[in-house]
């Protein structure tokens, strides 16, 4: 089971319509990054078992950031780097090869996770024009999904940059109460969600447990 379809079927007076570049000039969301391009980029003989997370768009799944089996680069390495620098809190998104993963960072260990060229961040500014769990829940709505992977497919390859990120539209509350309870009802949709995976996967473990002791 993924995430829930969410439907923004349009919106009231007290609801606008917005890019997400509009935000950016506002001082509502900081400047959306992603990772480092080209020489810069961490190759794959400078990971190490435990460190700074490098996070590629693989290691972002319906709503979870994994940041146990990801790839790590050390400290030293990631201080090096230029930009991509994600912290607890920024709303991540797929933008190459893997259009559309999203997911809120969070436990996160260490003082960043460092991005791929796959992942932006958008990070809010301003708490109280934006709530980051319904901005999350706006990137998994289909009007947006869909507004970004037709976007995405005018690419060689599937990907939207950053430039072009920014032209993506956002339907929006202006009231800040609203977009928090439609922030809390679909998290709380998510919660529901994990839990009912976890206890499959525990019933699961319990039927090959039983099979074993049954005809071995």
């Amino acid at each position: 089971m993924g995430k829930p379809e969410i439907r923004f079927k349009g919106y009231t007076d007290e609801w606008e319509q917005r890019k997400l570049g509009e935000l950016v000039k506002e001082g509502i969301l900081e400047a959306p990054l992603d990772g480092n391009h080209g020489e810069k980029h961490p190759t794959s003989d400078e990971y190490v078992e435990s460190g700074i997370p490098f996070l590629m768009a693989s290691d972002i799944h319906n709503g979870e950031v994994n940041i146990y089996s990801c790839k790590y680069i050390t400290k030293e390495r990631a201080e090096r780097l230029d930009k991509g620098f994600a912290r607890n809190g920024d709303v991540l998104l797929t933008h190459k090869a893997t259009i559309g993963e999203t997911a809120i960072l969070s436990n996160l260990m260490t003082e960043y996770a460092m991005l791929t060229p796959q992942v932006t961040y958008y990070r809010i500014k301003n708490e109280e024009r934006l709530n980051r769990e319904y901005l999350y829940s706006f990137f998994n709505s289909l009007d947006f999904q869909t507004e970004l992977k037709t976007k995405a497919a005018q690419s060689t390859r599937p990907y939207i940059g950053i430039t072009a990120q920014q032209n993506l539209k956002i339907i929006l509350p202006t009231e800040i109460d609203e977009q928090r309870k439609i922030g809390l009802y679909f998290g709380n949709l998510d919660r529901l969600i994990t839990l009912h995976q976890q206890k499959c996967e525990e019933l699961k473990k319990i039927k090959k447990f039983m099979l074993q002791k049954m005809f071995v």
